[in-house]
């Protein structure tokens, strides 16, 4: 994993005629079929949420994803039981959470809404995304769970034309890296297979 200062791909402000997303946010999410790893089940069924449910709860967020004109937006979370977290191997817990807006220039500013959120949480670490989606951030939190193993969340922020796509991957430190959560990202992105 390479550590950087700041972190982003694509290519920043949307291009002027992008093509846009028109379903509900819903159809975007990460599908179960597309985890690709036996014994994931689905712990939060998908459903959608306001800029309350999206911003949790940091005001600044929500104001910046109702400024930005959020007109849909949806969440799911799967889980994966695992017999011992000290020697579990890939990632155990993801969140998709899809927000679609009216156009690019809308996305983008509660895409950067949702960078300065993720990246004020203590100890986070950015983390390079490579090129993915129009823009992309990602971010690493290491925490210790209350069994005293060190788990890692990694959270990986997209932005692609009107839709700003977010998948939240944890699992256990040296058992599930950024580069499970971006080939997760890279399979959400609006709504590949």
């Amino acid at each position: 994993m390479a550590l950087l200062p700041s972190c982003g791909g694509g290519g920043g402000a949307p291009s002027p005629t992008p093509t846009l997303f028109a379903r509900g946010a819903v159809a975007y999410l990460l599908t179960l079929d597309q985890l690709r790893v036996a014994g994931f089940t689905v712990d939060e069924a998908a459903h959608t949420v306001g800029s309350a449910g999206v911003s949790a709860g940091d005001p600044q967020l929500q104001t910046g994803l109702r400024a930005a004109g959020m007109r849909d937006a949806a969440t799911v979370r799967y889980f994966r039981d695992v017999p011992d977290l000290a020697t579990a191997d890939g990632f155990i817990d993801v969140r998709s959470t899809v927000l679609a807006f009216s156009g690019g220039g809308p996305a983008h500013r509660a895409f950067l809404a949702e960078v300065r959120h993720t990246d004020a949480v203590p100890h986070i670490v950015p983390e390079s995304t490579d090129a993915l989606g129009d823009e992309a951030h990602a971010d690493l939190l290491t925490v210790t769970s209350p069994e005293g193993v060190p788990v890692v969340e990694l959270t990986v922020i997209t932005r692609h034309a009107n839709l700003v796509e977010i998948v939240v991957v944890r699992g256990r430190q040296g058992g599930t890296s950024l580069a499970d959560a971006l080939i997760l990202a890279h399979r959400q992105l609006a709504g590949q297979p």
